[in-house]
């Protein structure tokens, strides 16, 4: 039996990566939605080829109520805020398809999305 390899991976810009392995307890990390991006790796092996990803989102564990399709097959991320349907937290899996069917899903990762604060103004010194 073929094997295809089909990591999933959340980048910040920070260059914080974080790799969710199926047989490690699954971590949780916040993320700033408008800049982290889900990347994943697949190879064919000797499986057939894949014409898209499946992005499956969740706000429950194995529950994926946003799937979002990838319809290129070199594909290898998307911006978290494509992937979900906004601020919370996250549970996503990703699967590779063609006209054939679908794949098992990756190992699942975990993360916690939202917004970074607006910067203060106003700032002042007050002598006494």
């Amino acid at each position: 039996i073929g094997m295809k390899t089909l990591i999933i991976t959340i980048i910040t810009t920070c260059f914080l990566a974080l790799a969710v392995v199926a047989s490690e307890a699954q971590t949780t990390i916040s993320v700033d939605i408008d800049k982290a991006t889900l990347s994943w790796t697949w190879t064919q092996g000797t499986g057939g080829a894949t014409s898209e990803f499946r992005m499956k989102c969740g706000q429950t564990t194995g529950v994926y109520t946003k799937v979002t399709v990838l319809a290129d097959p070199v594909a290898r991320s998307m911006p978290v805020k494509v992937a979900i349907a906004g601020p919370g937290n996250w549970f996503c899996a990703v699967t590779a398809a063609n006209q054939f069917g679908e794949s098992g899903p990756s190992n699942e990762v975990a993360f916690a999305a939202g917004n970074v604060p607006i910067a203060p103004t106003g700032l002042q010194i007050i002598a006494q």
